[in-house]
């Protein structure tokens, strides 16, 4: 028997093992109903195939090429090839139970991060590891190999088997094995996909088991064909106990007199933090002497979804997934929606992209969904202005009120009204195709400062009828940017690139009845700001039960934040940089600089250094998950 027909039985033998291995996930499946087992069967059946892949496309062309050039047979080339399928395959199966440990830990699969703590000297101790950890890994990677050795041996002596049913049975097993992973592939495509598209937390939930899983979406085409989602937006409280988040880690008590002030929360897109002073935002900068004003603050994210998701939730993006799939609204919106809050939203853009009204807002009933998306955004802004000012009027005084505005003025291409033109050099004709970005960037930054002061003139009408209407003493009043904008300082214009200073600080306002006037240099960050609301408003508990965050009015310090985009988590101390990539295929993607995004030369000396603190990071990133 040839070298092509053992290494397919040993190919087909590992299938089964993986199979197998591949159970174990399955067993970690927090909410397990008939759609998520049949999901999970599905999934199983076609990424035991494709994780072997890579060791099969190697032999794939080791053995082409041997018979290219007429040496397939020779016994050197043969023990090689063995030798090499043998390594393939006992690393694959031990990177899957590696994974299923780190999945066990801390609720993610290997990625880039885990990858930079294992590769760096003392970051494998600082997880637990010790001497009896080593000596084991290195037993059961040894053991792995021994057993696809023996494996091996018995796909070579297969004929020793007499009977020729015996014989041949694998072989047909071995022909239908891709044709059935590719059917199961694309089943849990199908099941993936629908899912998505109706909601069902179980099977999306689910899905985040399984270590580099590739979600198969098509939304679109469902509502050109006709179909109609029937996405439910309110879990029971049986469905929430069921699901993958673990949020809040306790129940939340509210003491029974607690204030319930009224809460206007403004924020604004791409509002970055040098744009709040005398000359830009004048109407702004003369509230925020009189509030408190934080002078050193940061976004939890370098593009709208994740910076909003820190903002209302306390928690770092890579949470965003499950609360999208559990379609989980934040704590603080519960509690207002408990204390009979009169509630009504207002955005320029859309409340559906990001998926807000399936997150932030999952609660919210669609009637007090305010959309007004417009090509030029502060007609957009004036509008929604108008229209929040009089549900504010118009409002049942007798319960307390809650308002959200998402503005557009400062979104590219930084439009603005002719009144709002301080800078009068700018760019006229802006247009994506044709603007040279790198020539006239001045220019176009001068269209984004016009475009902050038009800001200014909507959030001071809203202080001002705030203020005509008596409210101040009784409101909450929070101003914030949604993250920065870069204009070419670090060789990007615009946002959701990187991580540098220009696109992640914000201005931060809070206004709070009673409340001296503060300035604070401290560093802060938008994890910040529903501890600090839900501790005016009165709530028991720790932020640390349902939060990432500090009670900006503490007197706790931040040793360090956290940002975050697709995939990565960016670490930010008062001395450097470092960006965590979250995506195995972005394993030696780190970057590290100073804080203020100056290259270093030595990077390994500084993880090296911020390793305990890391590893903290790696923890509260999975500290709201059942997983672990």
């Amino acid at each position: 028997m040839n070298i092509k027909e053992n290494i397919n039985r040993l190919f087909f033998v590992n299938y089964i093992l993986m199979l197998i291995n591949l159970c174990g996930f399955a067993a970690l499946i927090v909410h397990r109903d008939l759609s998520a087992i049949a999901f999970a069967s599905a999934v199983i059946a076609s990424y035991s195939f494709i994780y072997l892949m890579p060791a099969g496309l190697l032999h794939s062309v080791l053995y082409t090429t041997a018979k290219l050039f007429h040496i397939a047979d020779t016994f050197l080339l043969k023990a090689f090839m063995y030798g090499v399928m043998v390594l393939a395959l006992a690393l694959t199966h031990l990177v899957i139970l590696v994974d299923k440990v780190i999945y066990k830990m801390y609720g993610f699969h290997f990625n880039g991060f885990v990858w930079n703590l294992l590769t760096t000297k003392g970051g494998i101790e600082s997880i637990g590891f010790d001497t009896m950890a080593y000596w084991t890994s290195a037993g059961v990677f040894l053991g792995a190999i021994l057993v696809e050795i023996l494996l091996l041996i018995v796909c070579i002596r297969w004929e020793w088997f007499k009977t020729n049913r015996v014989r041949k049975a694998p072989h047909y097993l071995r022909i239908a094995m891709p044709y059935v992973a590719v059917f199961m592939f694309i089943v849990q495509g199908l099941f993936f996909g629908i899912s998505s598209f109706n909601g069902n937390s179980s099977v999306l939930t689910a899905s985040n088991t399984f270590p580099f899983f590739v979600p198969t979406t098509f939304r679109s085409t469902l509502i050109k064909l006709g179909f109609e989602s029937n996405r439910n937006t309110v879990l029971t409280a049986k469905q929430s106990d069921n699901l993958a988040l673990q949020y809040p880690l306790k129940e939340i008590r509210q003491q029974p007199d607690s204030p319930r002030y009224n809460i206007v929360w403004l924020v604004a897109e791409s509002w970055r933090a040098d744009m709040l002073n005398k000359e830009i935002m004048p109407k702004t900068w003369e509230f925020a002497q009189k509030a408190q004003h934080f002078l050193n603050h940061y976004s939890g994210g370098n593009g709208t979804r994740k910076a909003l998701f820190s903002m209302f939730y306390g928690l770092y993006g890579n949470y965003w997934s499950n609360s999208l799939n559990e379609q989980r609204s934040p704590v603080l919106m519960d509690l207002l929606q408990k204390d009979d809050y009169q509630i009504d939203l207002y955005t320029s853009a859309r409340f559906t992209y990001p998926e807000f009204d399936k997150t932030l807002f999952s609660r919210i009933p669609t009637e007090h969904l305010h959309e007004q998306p417009d090509s030029v955004g502060w007609k957009s802004d004036r509008i929604n202005v108008s229209r929040m000012l009089d549900f504010i009027v118009h409002r049942d005084i007798a319960k307390p009120f809650m308002t959200f505005m998402f503005f557009e003025s400062p979104h590219a291409r930084y439009y603005f009204p002719p009144e709002c033109e301080i800078r009068k050099e700018y760019l006229k004709e802006f247009n994506y195709a044709t603007a040279n970005i790198q020539k006239d960037i001045g220019l176009i930054f001068n269209r984004y400062v016009n475009s902050c002061n038009h800001l200014d003139t909507q959030f001071s009408r809203v202080i001002d009828a705030l203020e005509k209407e008596g409210l101040l003493d009784t409101t909450i009043v929070i101003m914030t940017g949604d993250h920065g904008e870069e204009f070419m300082e670090h060789g990007r214009w615009g946002h959701n690139s990187a991580f540098v200073e220009q696109q992640i600080r914000t201005p931060l306002i809070i206004w709070v009845p009673g409340m001296k006037p503060a300035e604070y240099t401290k560093m802060t960050s938008h994890l910040d700001i529903p501890a600090t609301i839900m501790n005016v408003l009165g709530v028991e508990n720790p932020p640390e039960d349902y939060s990432l965050g500090f009670d900006l009015f503490s007197d706790k310090k931040r040793q360090y934040t956290i940002m975050s985009d697709w995939s990565s988590l960016a670490y930010r101390d008062s001395d450097f940089k470092i960006v965590l990539p979250l995506k195995a295929s972005a394993s030696f993607n780190n970057e590290i600089t100073t804080a203020d995004d100056k290259p270093i030369t030595d990077q390994d000396a500084v993880y090296g250094n911020k390793t305990e603190k890391l590893v903290r990071v790696l923890r509260e990133a999975s500290e709201f998950t059942k997983t672990h």
